[in-house]
């Protein structure tokens, strides 16, 4: 016993009486260790969707989805490289941002197109960079209608009904699509889990924007009563409604129930509401607990009062894994 306390005396005290050199070096090496990140901020009035960080040779790709006040922490690669950001409605580029120094990149909030680039010692500049619409102007010729894109097709079947695309992410397609006699910015969200090559992999859902308006909305209700579709369920902050559990309402009265409560939650101007919505021949089902097992289509619209962004989500979903 005397020798097991002895010993564990002389390992205490030896690690105690090691030089201030070798502890400082030991702190470094645990620095060293931890990988380099850095802070990306949005104080813009535009969702911060995603970012892509080039060096010319390879890039690395991050979904943010940060509304007007986020912010999130990256790992930084290092060099210099050029900064594309991904916001929703406009992709904003910076070249040659000298990432080994920085700290933070932040969204203006009173600029366009404008980022704070500061570095750890405090220093900071205001970029300017480059900016692309991923809507048409006004008065472009009409773009591809999205009825022709079913989730379950195939990238390469996807894109060929496009005439322009491009990529910002690893797996997906930014491209101009119409629907409800309107052009939408559009993302082709491809599911690359199996390991196929992006042209081979299976189109897993589209997803729209495009500025929260009540016309825009109200072309997108009018156009999904259109297609057989009402409103299954909604979320507003604070509120759920369950449209399919309402079976002693009319259709009219649960209309008129969601354009309610769609008043009031834009009136008050922040918060995230959605609304989905699923075919009308299918509501008894869905109120019903023996479900059968059908695959369907379903329309999600999100409603971004931040930054004034109307989002369209449109996926396959097989009634079985629905809640």
């Amino acid at each position: 016993m005397f020798r097991f306390f002895l010993a564990l005396a002389l390992i205490v005290s030896t690690s105690l009486a090691l030089p201030a050199e070798a502890k400082q070096g030991r702190a470094q090496q645990a620095a060293n260790d931890e990988p380099a990140t850095f802070l990306v901020r949005n104080q813009s009035h535009r969702d911060l969707v995603a970012i892509r960080i080039s060096d010319g040779k390879t890039a690395s790709f991050a979904r943010l989805d940060l509304g007007p006040g986020g912010e999130d922490e990256l790992e930084n690669p290092g060099g210099r490289a050029q900064i594309r950001l991904d916001l929703g409605l406009v992709l904003d580029t910076w070249e040659d941002v000298n990432l080994d120094a920085v700290q933070s990149l932040t969204l203006c909030s009173a600029h366009e197109n404008c980022l704070i680039v500061t570095n750890r010692d405090k220093s900071s500049e205001h970029r300017k960079g480059d900016s692309k619409s991923l809507l048409p102007a006004p008065n472009a010729a009409p773009v591809c209608s999205i009825n022709g894109f079913k989730a379950g097709m195939t990238m390469k079947d996807a894109c060929g009904l496009l005439q322009n695309f491009y990529t910002m992410e690893e797996d997906v397609y930014l491209a101009t699509l119409g629907f409800a006699n309107i052009a939408w910015s559009a993302r082709l969200y491809a599911n690359t889990d199996r390991g196929e090559d992006l042209e081979n992999a299976v189109l897993e859902n589209v997803e729209l924007r495009q500025k929260l308006t009540p016309a825009n909305l109200k072309a997108v209700h009018e156009a999904l009563n259109s297609l057989g579709y009402v409103a299954w369920q909604a979320t507003f902050p604070g509120m759920e409604l369950t449209f399919s559990d309402m079976v002693n309402f009319t259709q009219e009265t649960r209309d008129e129930i969601l354009r309610a409560c769609t008043s009031t939650f834009l009136k008050q101007g922040r918060g995230i509401g959605s609304i989905m919505f699923a075919p009308k021949d299918l509501m008894a089902k869905l109120a019903s607990e023996d479900m059968q097992s059908v695959n369907t289509q379903l329309f999600t619209v999100s409603l971004h009062r931040d930054s004034d962004t109307l989002i369209l989500d449109i996926s396959a979903y097989d009634m079985e894994e629905m809640p």
